[in-house]
């Protein structure tokens, strides 16, 4: 696993969605940088290590829903025409393939080729830098795009291609549209004899289970904490970083996991190694585990992934009008109903089966309950919190008694 500490420009990328290649193979080589996580523990005393069981990838619930896309019905528009999109390798480009590259190749007649996008910006802002672009469009970190852009890297999102009046607006900028989003929340034991309402249960360890497993990252885990201290969601930035730490002083004793791998928390709630964890929603649905836990969203934070297309794009119409076709209601829910993901397109759970909806991050009512990373805070403040939460986990806990809700 890399370590969180990086250079600037460098952003660890070890997500969920690794861990999703992991159930069918181990082989994929990128993640998603909000969920980025760091190195070693070794203050973190006996750690239980997860039972092992079989990874399997997820299913989908419904069949793939042919409805046309409005203004995509013409197979010669691009004839002859190439579209390279670079992209996490594994189940998350095969459901990107099923739900947007074929189908947009389908409708349009544009050869669509897939690239394996690498663990850093390295990979897209080389090409650029050797004016030597290939890639037409990326689906990259929302938190990369800040800095790509700022340096000169990206194309500006042409709205005259893109209507972004049907997306949230959260996931909207200048030079990126969102492509997906995905949750870190608590999971918890179908078998618990309750179920936690929010943080403030999550950091009661004399009920809910024996034992709390963390993410070993600033990310989230502070916000955590502060929900967990009573912040309101809505006043959680900029973060009140002592009072976060202190939080965190009061549940550090009862964790039995800083987790690393985004299998170990859902497992380990699982086999009931620990009472309650928080953790990727992918990682909840997974076959392994999806019937032995269960998901509270409130005080979720929410991720996302984000289509920019590279500064000397070589397609950039086609390019433009990619991201405009992944970003339509069917081929979002495409995705969506393959992978846990939520849409980011306001109307694309119209088309999905309200069975599945429950599941997905950004359907009603779970979205309502809980927060957007800011991604400008942790672009600002990354280096010097990780820098501080390393030492403090090094640092011995102090003594403490049983932490209240």
């Amino acid at each position: 696993m890399s370590d969180d500490r990086r250079t600037p420009g460098q952003r660890p990328w070890i997500t969920r969605r690794r861990v999703v290649g992991t159930a069918i193979g181990g082989w994929v080589m990128a993640g998603l940088s909000a969920c980025g996580i760091g190195g070693g523990d070794d203050d973190a005393g006996d750690i239980p290590d997860p039972t092992e069981t079989p990874e399997l990838t997820p299913t989908t619930t419904q069949a793939a829903i042919g409805t046309p896309v409005g203004g995509y019905v013409n197979p010669d528009r691009y004839r002859g025409r190439t579209l390279t999109v670079a992209t996490s390798i594994g189940p998350y480009a095969d459901a990107q393939r099923d739900a947007y590259f074929t189908p947009f190749q389908d409708a349009t007649g544009a050869e669509v080729f897939s690239r394996g996008l690498g663990s850093n910006q390295s990979d897209l802002t080389g090409q650029v830098d050797g004016e030597v672009v290939t890639w037409d469009v990326a689906c990259v970190p929302m938190d990369w795009v800040r800095t790509l852009a700022n340096d000169g890297y990206l194309t500006e999102i042409d709205r005259a291609y893109v209507d972004v009046t049907v997306l949230f607006p959260e996931v909207v900028g200048q030079y990126a549209v969102g492509a997906d989003l995905f949750s870190t929340a608590i999971v918890y034991p179908v078998a618990a004899a309750q179920s936690p309402s929010d943080w403030g249960d999550f950091w009661n360890t004399a009920s809910f289970g024996e034992g709390r497993c963390l993410r070993k990252s600033p990310v989230g885990t502070l916000e955590f904490a502060l929900l967990a201290d009573g912040v309101r969601r809505d006043d959680l930035y900029p973060l009140d970083v002592d009072r976060a730490f202190a939080s965190l002083d009061r549940i550090k004793p009862h964790i039995v996991q800083w987790w690393e791998d985004g299998k170990q928390p859902a497992e380990l709630v699982a086999n009931l190694q620990a009472g309650l964890a928080s953790s990727w929603n992918i990682r909840a649905d997974l076959q392994n585990v999806r019937d032995e836990v269960r998901l509270q969203w409130t005080g979720g934070m929410l991720s996302a992934d984000a289509w920019v297309v590279p500064r000397g794009a070589p397609n950039l119409d086609v390019a433009m009008d990619f991201i405009n076709y992944a970003t339509r209601a069917v081929p979002q829910a495409n995705f969506s109903r393959q992978l846990t993901y939520g849409p980011v397109n306001r109307r694309a759970f119209d088309h999905i089966r309200p069975d599945r909806l429950p599941f997905l991050p950004s359907a009603q009512p779970q979205f309502g309950l809980q927060f957007f990373e800011n991604w400008n805070y942790w672009i600002d403040n990354l280096d010097i919190l990780t820098d501080r939460f390393n030492e403090w986990l090094e640092a011995d806990p102090e003594p403490t008694g049983t932490p209240e809700g």
